[in-house]
């Protein structure tokens, strides 16, 4: 087995599991977009009602979802948020109720986070055999509503580097959070792996990078990609000590 100085891990589907009761993207939305809803009429704003505005932005997230990957208009709650009432007639709030429906949709969906079985072990084994560790999430939330939910689940401190693609407009399968996060680990493509549950936006981005990565096989919600293979699949993160050889 190959030397790595640096594992580098996805977040949601691999480290935290957000989907709830949900079998389904972008249904696992719904509480959130629920819970921004009653956040702008309570403070006034003129909103359809809710099944309406959940109905919009469950037919708007997947397409704007697949721009930000591709690098053509980042996505943010707040965007998201604006592009529904966009669809309806009168004025969109201020930003402050954007954000503040935004900060009410990201910890609703938060509430019903539970981390992966192993994966705080697994950090802290992979931390004292030395390896330096890494994140990187593709997601809409705010940073640090993610960095709220690894310190909740005692992951946080294990981390030497995290990036989040709605605060840095970088989103997987591009090479550049990859690149970007092994210059802050100071680790080259030799001697970094990634471990990631979606096999377009991890495996195709770790190799587009130029790294080795394991491909975790925690759910069955993305398609297979054809033509592009993980250096190995495990299906628990109790099964990664083994791949190392640690």
């Amino acid at each position: 087995m190959k030397l790595y100085e640096a594992i580098v891990f996805d977040l949601g589907g691999t480290l935290i599991e957000y989907a709830g009761k949900f079998d389904s993207w972008p249904d696992l939305e719904k509480p959130g977009m629920r819970a921004a809803h009653a956040y702008l009429r309570q403070e006034g704003v003129p909103v359809p009602p809710v099944s309406q505005f959940e109905a919009v932005g469950i037919e708007l997230l997947p397409g704007y979802w697949e721009r930000a990957k591709m690098g053509i208009r980042n996505l943010t709650v707040p965007i998201l948020l604006a592009c529904i009432l966009d669809q309806f007639e009168g004025n969109l709030p201020e930003n402050s109720l954007l954000e503040g429906a935004a900060r009410k949709y990201e910890k609703t969906i938060c509430a019903g986070a539970e981390p992966i079985p192993y994966s705080r072990e697994l950090l802290a084994q992979l931390k004292a055999a030395g390896y330096r560790l890494g994140l990187i999430s593709n997601t809409m939330f705010s940073g640090q509503a993610h960095l709220d939910d690894l310190m909740k689940f005692g992951m946080l401190s294990y981390f030497d580097a995290t990036l989040f693609s709605a605060d840095s407009n970088m989103w997987k399968p591009s090479p550049d959070p990859f690149l970007q996060l092994m210059s802050e680990l100071k680790s080259g493509t030799a001697t970094t792996l990634f471990v990631g549950d979606d096999p377009g936006a991890d495996v195709a981005g770790a190799r587009s990078a130029g790294i080795d990565v394991v491909h975790f096989a925690s759910n069955d919600r993305f398609p297979p990609l054809h033509g592009v293979l993980p250096d190995a699949t495990i299906h628990a993160l109790v099964e990664l000590p083994g791949v190392l050889a640690i």
